[in-house]
């Protein structure tokens, strides 16, 4: 009687007894001293030589419990640190920012107050990095894209210096465009990064998605599947969370990812597993 879970469970069993329910379910804890488990208790009506059974069995569902409470954890930290990152610190750090460039303008010889612009925009390019692949952990909305369209858009919002672009393939495919358009920009920013100011990138098709490749100088094939984790890169000036955020992008559309070598020798990130929309086509 003090016990909430046995009385739920006895009146489920009442319930289907007395005929005013064919089924019930209902999830429980059952923790021993060592070891904390959750069960789920399911109860069904038969009839049987005259008279009503109810089928019980219990299933033990904590594998699933603690993955999703390790998930629901996991989102409050996001939270927490989308928080930080957006005011606590993005906040101040453009005022620092503001100042600064204004001392630059009276002091344009102090080369010191570059380095101090440098090391700060370099902050604000963590912290922008930083709050994309935290918010992109959110499930997507998709809808019907174009490859040429989205690659381009994309391709002016970075810096690209000399850099060109070649968009070689018609593709249309089901993508959430906020995400993917993160997706693409840190896909050319980490060409340019690493395949300087004059490197070329070209988008194309493949058999089930798409792929953005340069002709820098390329991916060491011992670290192209670890290019992809928070905080690996291949030279000291990266942030080693552009192709983390690729990653991120991809696992929330339930596409593949992976690094590979292009024609000229440079880097290739293939995107697989693409929904490819109705009227998509490619052009090879």
């Amino acid at each position: 009687a003090d016990d909430p879970d046995a009385e739920t469970a006895a009146a489920g069993l009442r319930s289907i007894l007395a005929g005013e329910a064919a089924t019930f379910s209902f999830e429980y804890p059952c923790h021993s001293p060592d070891e904390k488990r959750w069960f789920l208790m399911r109860a069904a009506r038969f009839e049987h030589a005259g008279g009503t059974w109810v089928f019980v069995f219990h299933l033990n569902i904590t594998d699933r419990v603690l993955a999703e409470r390790a998930a629901e954890a996991r989102a409050d930290r996001l939270e927490t640190l989308s928080g930080l990152l957006a005011h606590d610190l993005r906040n101040p750090l453009a005022v620092a920012l503001g100042y600064t460039e204004m001392v630059v303008e009276d002091r344009p010889d102090d080369d010191r107050l570059d380095r101090v612009s440098n090391s700060l925009s370099r902050m604000e390019e963590l912290i922008e990095d930083a709050l994309v692949l935290a918010r992109h952990d959110d499930a997507v909305s998709v809808e019907p894209v174009d490859l040429e369209t989205e690659a381009r858009d994309a391709w002016t919002q970075v810096p690209t210096a000399r850099a060109t672009l070649s968009v070689v393939d018609d593709l249309v495919f089901d993508a959430d465009p906020g995400p993917l358009a993160h997706l693409f920009e840190n896909l050319f920013r980490n060409a340019v990064e690493h395949g300087g100011d004059d490197v070329h990138v070209t988008v194309g098709a493949t058999a089930d998605g798409f792929y953005v490749a340069d002709d820098g100088p390329g991916i060491p094939p011992e670290v192209r599947e670890e290019v992809f984790e928070t905080g690996v890169s291949t030279t000291h000036e990266g942030t080693g969370l552009g192709l983390a955020i690729v990653a991120a992008v991809a696992e929330a559309h339930g596409w593949s990812v992976r690094a590979t070598e292009s024609e000229t020798g440079g880097a290739r990130i293939e995107v697989g597993d693409v929904s490819v929309a109705d009227d998509g086509h490619a052009r090879n």
